[in-house]
């Protein structure tokens, strides 16, 4: 009773510890509470944000947390490879439509019920037709052959059907009705025992989890912004938030920095044809006169100091990315650009010289057949994205392109997406994203920003359509790599990559979390929690 009274007013104590904060009160408190939390094998971790449609994982994702209570059927490994988690293997039928998927026999939910193929077939099923966000179209029907094993059909050979695989948080059907999203049963290494909206939720490790058990018994999840959280790990009442890499600098004593390697990326996606007055599906309108001519894409990929960016903005937690793939196991390192190839002001100048562009009126901005060197850049909320939208205006005035910079949101974005130049964050650690990024068929389509900046090579959508036709993974590896060579900056530049962004967080110091994996867009760091321990 005592317990539940202490985890209940979790939030209300991280208040009132960062309101005294300045007041000169002794830390000997918090640390005796984490001390406590040492010994009991327990730990409180700051997310952000509170999954607004709870816990239910068919109708929308939860990144990390999807690791926490529920199984998936494969999981990438920590080299982006491959690897099991609730199934035991799966089998591709010569004509590439059918996947065979056998599961293992010793999972429970946490109710105590066994997972059956049944509760995976109802967990796809339910997903597609709620409109959850994944993809499935591309499966036509699928059964449970018998207790452990799931046939799957598709409309046509998809080579990355194994990543849809591993999205989805397997659920029980016998359990999911109108509370589950408040009450989850999975599969997965914890189980949830108290959620306090708005506040936090507490979960217990599963003791029938089939994998590695736990070795923090009882984990705390508050929902905290980035400064409130940064201030409770100071404060000793959080164990680990995420930072950015300038509170991330500030000495703390009793916490460290873990710089975590990651995969997202950032770029700007340019227009890739002129306005003409047409409209996409989507009905916005397509085109910009200024991006559509390739020595102002080039020259700006030349212009930028992505070095710049990494010890400037991201205070060095991050590295530089010109092909958006540089950690990516099917990078073609063919398409890589030099350091001497960007940075270079003088360069971009002579290639916007030579392109035609040139200021005859001494305003300072560059025009070709009276179209005068100037566009919108859109970018949405979002750590660093401001201060990289920033850079990239002012290396672009430095060689004669007025860039307009413009914050929106993902909703009033829309009218104007395929128009103007847009700052992306992507990194899925998924090959066939490079379908969403460069496919001509999908420009325009049900999701605006899938290849939102129009982009329509034929020698692209043929390498992607070989891949997607491939078997797996590995047999299509080749063809994503010859793609890049068309859509990168070295083909037609339809991105100005900038930048890879680590993730970064403040910890107590004896907290270890063994080897997270390489995180994508979003983070995945409770991929590995069960590794995650108290250092003695």
């Amino acid at each position: 009773m005592k317990r539940k009274k202490l985890t209940a007013s979790i939030m209300v104590l991280i208040l009132a510890v960062i309101g005294m904060s300045g007041c000169g009160q002794s830390g000997e408190a918090q640390s005796s509470a984490r001390e406590e939390r040492m010994a009991n094998n327990e730990l409180i971790v700051a997310i952000g944000s509170e999954p607004e449609t709870g816990f239910d994982s068919t109708a929308g994702s939860h990144g990390a947390i999807t690791k926490i209570f529920f199984s998936t059927l494969f999981k990438r490994d920590k080299e982006l490879g491959w690897t099991t988690d609730l199934a035991t293997g799966y089998q591709v039928a010569p004509d590439k439509l059918t996947w065979t998927v056998t599961l293992r026999d010793d999972a429970l939910f946490t109710d105590g019920t066994k997972v059956k193929a049944e509760d995976v077939v109802y967990t796809y099923e339910t997903a597609k037709n709620s409109g959850a966000d994944i993809d499935l179209t591309m499966i036509d029907s699928m059964k449970a052959v018998n207790d452990i094993t799931v046939e799957f059909k598709l409309t046509k050979p998809y080579s990355p059907f194994i990543e849809r695989l591993a999205y989805l948080g397997i659920i029980p059907k016998h359990a999911h009705d109108q509370s589950f999203k408040d009450n989850p049963v999975g599969s997965g290494p914890y189980k949830l025992v108290e959620w306090n909206k708005g506040q936090q939720v507490i979960a217990v490790a599963n003791e029938n989890y089939y994998g590695e058990k736990p070795k923090i018994k009882r984990l705390t999840m508050a929902f905290l912004n980035t400064d409130t959280a940064f201030e409770a790990v100071k404060n000793g009442t959080i164990d680990i938030a995420a930072v950015n890499g300038i509170l991330a600098e500030r000495k703390i004593p009793e916490t460290k920095v873990m710089d975590i390697a990651s995969i997202e990326c950032y770029g700007v996606c340019f227009p890739m044809i002129a306005n003409e007055g047409k409209k996409a599906k989507d009905g916005a309108e397509i085109g910009n006169n200024v991006t559509s001519d390739i020595a102002v894409r080039k020259a700006l990929n030349t212009a930028i100091d992505r070095e710049k960016i990494v010890s400037g903005i991201l205070n060095g937690y991050g590295s530089v990315s010109t092909t958006g793939l540089e950690k990516m196991p099917w990078l073609n390192e063919n398409t890589i650009l030099d350091p001497s190839e960007y940075g270079d002001l003088r360069a971009a100048k002579k290639i916007l010289a030579d392109g035609g562009w040139e200021d005859t009126d001494n305003d300072g901005i560059v025009e070709k057949d009276g179209q005068k060197a100037e566009f919108k850049l859109l970018y949405t909320e979002g750590v660093y994205r401001q201060e990289m939208a920033l850079e990239f205006v002012k290396t672009a005035d430095q060689i004669g392109i007025k860039v307009n910079l413009e914050k929106v949101t993902w909703d009033t974005i829309l009218p104007e997406i395929h128009k103007e130049a847009v700052l992306y964050g992507f990194g899925s650690g998924d090959p066939s994203e490079l379908y969403n990024l460069y496919y001509g068929r999908c420009a325009g389509g049900t999701v605006p920003w899938d290849n939102s900046g129009c982009y329509n090579n034929p020698s692209v959508n043929q390498c992607i359509d070989k891949a997607l036709n491939c078997t797996n993974e590995e047999e299509a590896i080749n063809y994503w790599k010859e793609l890049q060579g068309y859509a990168s900056v070295k083909g037609d530049a339809p991105y100005c990559w900038l930048v890879n962004v680590n993730h970064v967080y403040l910890a107590a110091e004896r907290l270890s979390l063994g080897k997270p994996v390489v995180q994508p867009h979003g983070g995945r760091i409770f991929d590995n929690i069960t590794e995650w321990t108290w250092e003695k």
